[in-house]
């Protein structure tokens, strides 16, 4: 069974933990959460286009291996010490993605909230909750990089409130590959024959 994180679980994940977090006052002010349809993914190969306000979208900027994190030894699972076997599994892969959380509005209010919620928790590093390929739950370290950056312009003409955050997130490729590789039960150490 594989236990992958990549670009598809970071998304689910990102977008869980945002809707759990980011908080916006209603006209009573009550802090409500934001909308499923105020929560985008961009992507590269799509037109971006906001129609709701405020969202936040997140988006990949990049990705690399880490070897900092690689260990090219293999692990061992099992010992069946009967059949002489050990059962051995390929290592993890490790990478950082590079994201980046936009927050929108067309209020300072709003975007003042937003920020405020989201960075009460996300302010320097978190463990994002993710589900991997195979079904199995897991947690990924969130790292903050940089400082918030705020990108504020003029839309339809009418000013929009934007603030961005970058984060590197480390995810792990796993197909979890076994293999057996025969194993040695017995060692026998001759010392009969000793230097004089």
């Amino acid at each position: 069974m594989s236990a992958n994180v990549w670009f598809e679980e970071v998304n689910i994940g990102l977008l869980e933990e945002i809707k759990n977090t980011v908080r916006i006052k209603n006209s009573k002010g009550v802090l409500n959460a934001l909308k499923d349809e105020a929560l985008l993914i961009r992507k590269p190969e799509e037109d971006f286009k906001l129609e709701v306000f405020p969202c936040v979208s997140i988006y990949n900027l990049s990705y690399k291996h880490d070897p900092v994190r690689y260990n090219p030894s293999p692990v061992i699972i099992e010992e069946d010490e009967e059949n002489k076997v050990v059962v051995m599994e390929d290592p993890a892969v490790p990478f950082n993605l590079d994201y980046q959380i936009d927050f929108w509005a067309k209020y300072q209010e709003d975007m003042d909230c937003m920020t405020r919620t989201w960075l009460s928790k996300h302010f320097r590093q978190f463990n994002l909750k993710v589900v991997d390929d195979g079904g199995v739950e897991r947690t990924c370290n969130c790292l903050i990089q940089g400082s918030v950056v705020k990108s504020d312009l003029v839309l339809n003409g009418e000013r929009l409130f934007h603030s961005i955050i970058k984060y590197q997130i480390w995810v792990e490729l796993d197909d979890e590959t076994r293999y057996n590789k025969p194993m040695v039960i017995q060692r026998s150490i001759d010392a009969t024959n000793t230097l004089e």
